[in-house]
């Protein structure tokens, strides 16, 4: 887990680094990256639906939450959402 405080972390981006790969980030409110991960997915699932569902256990582990509804689409395959921490749901 990486070594920062929940008013460090702003967001999350969800982007297709290719084909059946998203790169998920957790990205600080003055734009650090503070932790990465990998998302790797079949054919059958490589939807931006299953992203976000890979992103949110992701982003559980730094102990963030984000709303559906918050997500923002940043181009053709790539999002974002605002983090919330786990405790305030």
């Amino acid at each position: 887990m990486a070594d920062f405080t929940a008013a460090q972390a702003a967001v999350v981006r969800i982007e297709r680094a290719e084909e059946g790969r998203w790169d998920l980030t957790l990205i600080s409110d003055s734009g650090v990256r503070m932790g990465h991960g990998v998302h790797l997915s079949d054919a059958a699932s490589d939807d931006p639906a299953d992203e976000q569902a890979a992103a949110l256990d992701f982003v559980r582990e730094y102990g963030f939450r984000f709303e559906a509804d918050a997500v923002t689409a940043d181009g053709p395959d790539a999002f974002w959402a605002p983090l919330l921490p786990l405790d305030a749901a």
